[in-house]
């Protein structure tokens, strides 16, 4: 059965939609924006457990233009569980998080409100959930944005680093073992003051990030179970698209922050140099904060990609169909591996 429950502060966009999913999990969303039907819908994925606070400048300046689908992942922001967690959250799995979940969840949402193409922009980890979501439908993805977001586990490459795997046993263990002073200590951490200028501190945020438009992520990872968040963060670890990026025919924008600490530069360089019809553009001084650190460049150079690769009435036009239906080919041929 599945499992809701309520999470106070964290959200800007009210969810006032909701879809149960293939699982039985709710999953809640929003659409907010003056385009028309007939116009892709922009689909915004967020990262790792966050609810929609660095959507907080683009969904806005997208929603003068299109229609902007906002939603929170399973057990992120409002929206569910597939059930009860039960004790120090025995009762899930890393499965029940996994990016191709993510992915799912979102179909879910676009066959229920009968949505056709879609464009996905994704911030951090939500990049894996937008390539995890052209695997599984690429002829409804018109184009993709990939914002300083990896495609594989960014556990591999955290901080330019391979310890990431190494070090996060070690974490689940303590957790393990010391769940309830843990949980005290992360929720008082991160209702204080401190986190703000300690993620500064730590190189994954840029001085030009503000502390109020932070605050709502830190209220709302205040409100997650680490135990859970465990969870998700092994779900994530185990995903891959590597295979995946040769095969993408839709048009994609790669942006990158120069000073990206959680997601290096050189990532999202190798993405942009393995999809076949790819952007490069770099934000000076940015960090993985970038689009809340430098909103009016990114906003511009997203917009700029859209009005380029959407317009239908310009000398260049978009992907056809038949290239998006052959690249579904290719990506379940990708997916299947090669013959023995």
């Amino acid at each position: 059965m599945a499992y809701m429950r309520v999470v106070e502060g964290g959200t800007l966009f009210p969810k006032d939609r909701c879809v149960v999913s293939f699982d039985g999990t709710h999953i809640a969303y929003t659409l907010i924006g003056s385009g028309k039907r007939s116009q892709p819908t922009i689909v915004l994925c967020a990262g790792y457990a966050c609810p929609d606070n660095f959507w907080k400048y683009l969904a806005p300046a997208l929603a003068k233009k299109y229609r902007v689908l906002v939603w929170n992942y399973r057990g992120a922001g409002v929206s569910g569980f597939p059930r009860e967690p039960g004790y120090r959250a025995r009762n899930y799995r890393a499965e029940d998080f996994t990016i191709d979940k993510y992915a799912q969840d979102l179909k879910d949402i676009l066959d229920h409100e009968g949505i056709g193409e879609i464009v996905v922009i994704g911030h951090s980890m939500g990049v894996q959930v937008c390539l995890e979501a052209y695997r599984l439908m690429p002829e409804r993805v018109r184009a993709i944005v990939s914002v300083t977001g990896p495609y594989a586990s960014p556990l591999r490459t955290f901080y330019n680093s391979t310890l990431g795997p190494r070090i996060f046993p070690a974490a689940r263990f303590a957790m393990n073992l010391f769940p309830r002073p843990l949980n005290v200590l992360w929720r008082a951490l991160l209702r204080s003051n401190l986190p703000h200028p300690g993620a500064i501190r730590l190189g994954a945020l840029g001085p030009k990030a503000k502390a109020e438009d932070m605050r709502p992520y830190y209220d709302h990872m205040a409100e997650l179970d680490p135990m859970i968040m465990m969870k998700m963060v092994e779900g994530m670890h185990m995903h891959s698209a590597e295979d995946l990026l040769r095969s993408i025919a839709a048009p994609t924008l790669v942006i990158v922050g120069d000073r990206d600490n959680f997601t290096p530069p050189w990532l999202g360089r190798v993405m942009a140099s393995r999809i076949p019809i790819a952007e490069l553009v770099v934000v000076p001084g940015g960090t993985h904060g970038a689009i809340i650190e430098e909103p009016t460049l990114v906003n511009k150079a997203i917009l700029d990609f859209l009005g380029r690769h959407l317009a239908t009435d310009s000398g260049s036009a978009p992907v056809s169909l038949q290239a998006r239906r052959n690249a579904r080919t290719r990506s379940q041929k990708a997916a299947r591996g090669p013959r023995s």
